[in-house]
Order: C-alpha cells, then sequence, then structure tokens
C-alpha cells in the first residue's frame, strides 16, 4: 500500500486546510470596498439588534428582497473585518465539501475529487474578487450557494433513507424552514436548487413507484413548499418591483428585448463556461461510448445531467430581468462544475490508459496553474492593500487635523496592481468628487469632499507633503 492510500483521510484534511488558509490570504488583502461603505455607514447608526432588522425590513420595503445574504452584511459589517475573515474561509471550506459530498460513485477521501474541485473554484468560479471575497458579494453569493447547495445535500440525503426516518412529521417540518431559507438566498441560485429538489425528488418517486415501494414523503412536498416560499418572498418583495422599474430602460421590449437578453446571456454563458462545457461534453461522450449513459432512464438519473440542467435553468432565468452582472451566474458555475467533475468521476473506472492520463494530466495541470496564479495575484493583493490603507490615512489624517479644509486628493490606484480577484480597480475613486463612491467614502469617513488622481499626477503634486518620495 502507497504512502497515500496509508494516509488518505489525514492528506485529505490537510488539503482542505491549506485550501481555506489559502482563501483566508485572499479575504485578509481584501479591504472594504463598494457598497461595503453604505451598508458598513447603516449598520453602525443602529444601537439595537432591532435596528438592524428595522433597516433591513426598509431595504426590502425599497431595494431588494434578499433579506438573509443583505442581512448577513450587515452584521459582519457591524463587527471586526477578522470575523468576517475566519467566517467567509468556512464558508469556502463548506462550499468545497457540499460540492464534493454531491459528487456520488466516488472513492472514499477521494484527493482527486477533492483537488479537481477546489482548482475548479479558483479557476472557473464567476467573478470570483467579487463573489468570494468582497463582503458585499461573498454574502449573497458564496454564503447564499452555500446555503441553497446544503439543503440539496439535505434533501438529497434524506432521500436516499427515506424509509429509515421515523421522526416523518418533524423532519417535514424542518425541511420546509430550511428549504424557505435556502430559497430566499438568490433569485437564480435559488431557482436553480428547486429545479434540483424537483428532479431529484422526482427521480425518486418513479423508480420508487416502478418497484412497487411508497414513492412519496412529507418531506419531498415541505421541501418544494418551503422553497417556493421562500423564493416568493424573495422576488415579489416591493422593493425588488422599485429597483425593476428603475433598471428597465431598455431598447428593445416585448418579444424582441425577450430575444436580446436570451442573445446577451448565451454570450455570457460562453464566455464564462465555455472550457467546462468542453470538457464535460468529452467526458460524456466517454459515457455513452461506454454505455452509461444508454436509455432514457439512464440519463434521467445520471447527476452530471441534472446538474448541467439546474445551470441552465440558473443562467435562463436571469432573461427575465435587464442587464445582470457576470458575478449573477456565480451559481451556475457551482452546478456546472458539480456536472463536469461528476462526469469525470463516472469515467473513473475506464481503464483506458488515454482516459486516465488525461483525468490525471488534467489536474496537475490546474494545480500547477494555480500555484503560479495564486502567488503572483497574493502580492497584487497586498499592493492594493498597501495602497487603499495609505489613502485611508490620508482621509483620517485630514479628518484629524484642526486646520484641515476638509478637502482630500489621494491618488487612484495603480493600473498595473489590477487583477481578476480584486474588484478595487471597478469600484476605485475618481476626479469626480460627486462620484457614487467618491460620495460613499466622504459620507462614511465624514470629509468635505475627496478626489482621486492618477498616481503619477498625485506624485508630482503631493508626495511631499505626505512624507513620500517623489
Amino acid at each position: 500500500m502507497t504512502f497515500t492510500e496509508k494516509n488518505k483521510k489525514a492528506l485529505f484534511f490537510i488539503i482542505l486546510g491549506l485550501a481555506t488558509l489559502m482563501l483566508l490570504a485572499y479575504v485578509c488583502l481584501t479591504p472594504y470596498m463598494s457598497d461595503d461603505y453604505f451598508y458598513m455607514f447603516q449598520a453602525r447608526k443602529a444601537t439595537s439588534f432591532w435596528d438592524l432588522i428595522k433597516q433591513q425590513y426598509g431595504e426590502y420595503l425599497s431595494n431588494s428582497g434578499r433579506i438573509i445574504g443583505q442581512f448577513n452584511i450587515r452584521l459582519m459589517l457591524l463587527s471586526d473585518k477578522w470575523i468576517f475573515n475566519l467566517l467567509n474561509s468556512g464558508m469556502f471550506a463548506a462550499l468545497v465539501l457540499l460540492m464534493y459530498g454531491n459528487v456520488r460513485r466516488k472513492k472514499k477521501y477521494d484527493l482527486f475529487v477533492l483537488l479537481l474541485i477546489i482548482v475548479f473554484l479558483w479557476r472557473y468560479a464567476v467573478s470570483f474578487g467579487q463573489t468570494m471575497l468582497w463582503i458585499c458579494g461573498a454574502c449573497n453569493y458564496l454564503w447564499g450557494s452555500v446555503i441553497i447547495l446544503g439543503f440539496v445535500t439535505f434533501f438529497r440525503h434524506y432521500l436516499d433513507k427515506a424509509d429509515a426516518v421515523k421522526r416523518q412529521v418533524l423532519l417535514a417540518i424542518g425541511t420546509f424552514f430550511f428549504g424557505m431559507m435556502a430559497g430566499w438566498c438568490n433569485e437564480n441560485t435559488s431557482g436553480g436548487g428547486l429545479v434540483l429538489i424537483l428532479l431529484f425528488g422526482a427521480g425518486f418517486f418513479l423508480d420508487r413507484k416502478k418497484e412497487g415501494k411508497k414513492s412519496l414523503y412529507p418531506f419531498m412536498i415541505t421541501a418544494v413548499l418551503g422553497m417556493l416560499t421562500g423564493l416568493c418572498g424573495m422576488v415579489l418583495a416591493p422593493g425588488v418591483r422599485s429597483r425593476s422599474q428603475e433598471m428597465g430602460d431598455e431598447a428593445y421590449t416585448g418579444l424582441v428585448g425577450l430575444m436580446s437578453r436570451v442573445y446577451k446571456t448565451t454570450v455570457t454563458v460562453r464566455e464564462l463556461f465555455f472550457e467546462l462545457f468542453v470538457i464535460l461534453i468529452i467526458a460524456l461522450v466517454i459515457l455513452v461510448l461506454r454505455q452509461k449513459l444508454k436509455g432514457f432512464s439512464k440519463i434521467r438519473k445520471n447527476e452530471s445531467v441534472l446538474f448541467t440542467v439546474a445551470a441552465a435553468a440558473t443562467s435562463y432565468a436571469l432573461v427575465l430581468i435587464p442587464t445582470p452582472t457576470d458575478r449573477a451566474f456565480f451559481g451556475a458555475g457551482i452546478f456546472l462544475m458539480i456536472a463536469v467533475i461528476q462526469a469525470i468521476t463516472d469515467c473513473a473506472d475506464d481503464e483506458a490508459f488515454g482516459v486516465q492520463a488525461a483525468r490525471y494530466a488534467l489536474v496537475s495541470v490546474l494545480c500547477v496553474w494555480l500555484f503560479f496564479t495564486y502567488m503572483e495575484n497574493l502580492v497584487n493583493l497586498a499592493r492594493i492593500y498597501r495602497e487603499e490603507t495609505e489613502r485611508v490615512e490620508m482621509i483620517k489624517a485630514d479628518k484629524a487635523d484642526p486646520h484641515g479644509d476638509g478637502i482630500v486628493v489621494v491618488p487612484m490606484l495603480r493600473e498595473a496592481f489590477q487583477n481578476p480577484y480584486s474588484n478595487m480597480h471597478d469600484s476605485d475613486l475618481t476626479e469626480d468628487k460627486e462620484y457614487w463612491i467618491n460620495l460613499f467614502y466622504e459620507i462614511f469617513y465624514d470629509v468635505g469632499n475627496i478626489t482621486a488622481i492618477p498616481r503619477d499626477e498625485w506624485d508630482e503634486k503631493y508626495a511631499d507633503t505626505f512624507g513620500q518620495p517623489k
């Protein structure tokens, strides 16, 4: 027995721990940015937990129906940043484990599957800096996906042991409330989770009916009802209607507008997930040739197919809203990654040398890619963090100076430090003191006005003032 085989469990948790620490380092180097300042200003005006609830209710009426993610934002911005750093890294580890748990027919403590999930997340997770590291984004997308996928995993677990459950009523009640929470996380990803619940539930029902066994349990019904309740509570929020009206100015309306949005969604899916689709198609072709996907019965039960359907539903649900941002496809990417990894895992027992070589070559190349990409962007994040810290110190120094005039000029971030794991450049301060992010800084730090100019220009004009070399 090899060293790896003898120490599989220990290696599994060492790899998971290292992956969590890698994410933690990036989160620690991600400063407050963008909407963080707006919600932080609001949250820190609250004098009690009840005040936070009232703030969230006000937002439910005026802006967003995502009460779970948005309320988590307020809690995190009310506390020290290190609390979010630790919790968010734990959420990343939870997402890895939930994805791992939804891949079936793998080995015990399967290191190949674990590594593949980790490198896939770093390479293919949509808008990583916004959805995994930024407080406002992570609380909605990473944390929301953990809750949704957690519920799907919970549901699948009890489908597998439905006959063994003794307290069906308690399970049904708990399933309803868990499902409601999962349904209230994110409009399209929660919808994709509901699609998965329906697909897995329908497959269970048909198989058990065929076998002449009990095919419908109370928790299966309350799972769907719970998710529908959460979804309706979110999408029917008054704030969603008012926000949709504000965003509703489009060049095309009606059927032409719908076709335009379908086209834009398709282009975005291609741009974000083309590599994943290539890998998925190759793996599925191998499974078809090996008779593992022969006939409708096998296709409808294959997890790769079901998670792909959920990914498509999660993506194309976005045609119902105008101009979604890329990060809205985050949940679709998670479902698609599970589909791809499941398909690759199902090819594992193929003894053909080419198939085995391709599997291990894929994960090896991606691990090498991750090492170099991680190290390069770790330095870039540290540089951005340093520059943002300097800017905040300049603003605070002017605020504390009794002779300060409340007019602060700071340098913009250097373009050379821009990278896919930071959203700072996309929400950087500008020369326009009336720009939205400038206003957020001004309000939060309570200064007259803040403007930012390119770094070279700032060095020429102001470096000596702040004791920095030109």
